[in-house]
């Protein structure tokens, strides 16, 4: 190592540039998204939130809106939509947690794995301790601080994640047992079946009638003027009622 600081390069003419660490991070650090992590604290959560927002008006809001209309269902909306565009977000972040990572541990390694010309002539290399010393000083100064951030990411994302699932829970069950409120306060419509019986109000389908005794008398008692069960109007009710041909004509 000369007094600029630079590695003589014959002291890694071994290994193929694309494979040589330093090489890797200068690559990293000039991809489109793991370059992500080389960026300052605002920076880094300027482009986090455009990703969010992106991922929420592009496919998160108009998924969410398939279930929860925003028009009816605000807060539902907003929580399932944004539950979605955060677990982008986190995947995203594990990207470039992973991609750094694996950079960060081939610097600080002594020695490291490549490859002459394919998957089948693997060789290890093992760094000269000038080559050693510049790529733990990079992997110390430059990765290890990207790391410690990525990984505050994740853990804040993951606790975001969390909260809005007993968020979205919250909110659906208190909209479900509305819907529920309301729907029995509509009146159920009538239902002619094959035969010319009319179902009662109480009665919606025949299934009530087999596990609730009190719409199955409140059809009884409505249906006594037609003259046959309403399960006449059903083959399957009809064969499970064991009735006759007689009972039903």
């Amino acid at each position: 190592m000369d007094s600029d600081g630079r590695v003589d390069p014959r002291l890694e003419v071994q290994v193929p540039k694309d494979q040589r660490p330093v090489n890797e991070l200068a690559n990293l650090k000039g991809a489109f998204l793991y370059s992500w992590g080389a960026l300052d604290g605002r920076a880094f959560a300027t482009r986090v939130g455009a990703l969010f927002a992106g991922v929420f008006v592009v496919l998160g809001g108009p998924i969410a809106s398939g279930t929860y209309p925003p028009q009816q269902a605000p807060l539902p909306f907003f929580v399932c939509g944004s539950l979605g565009s955060l677990l982008t977000v986190a995947v995203v972040v594990l990207r470039l947690y992973l991609g750094w990572s694996y950079v960060g541990t081939r610097l600080l390694s002594a020695s490291v794995e490549y490859e002459e010309t394919g998957w089948y002539d693997g060789q290890v290399w093992v760094k000269p301790p000038e080559v050693l010393a510049r790529d733990r000083l990079l992997g110390s100064y430059e990765v290890k601080p990207v790391l410690r951030r990525l990984k505050g990411v994740l853990l804040g994302t993951g606790g975001a994640l969390a909260g809005l699932i007993v968020l979205l829970n919250a909110t659906t069950g208190e909209a479900v047992q509305a819907a529920g409120q309301a729907a029995r306060q509509v009146p159920q419509p009538r239902v002619a079946t094959a035969t010319g019986a009319i179902f009662s109000p109480q009665v919606s389908e025949l299934y009530e009638l087999m596990e609730d005794d009190a719409a199955a008398a409140a059809e009884t008692a409505e249906l006594e003027q037609y003259g046959v069960p309403a399960y006449c109007g059903d083959r399957y009710f009809r064969a499970r009622a064991g009735a006759s041909a007689a009972v039903c004509d």
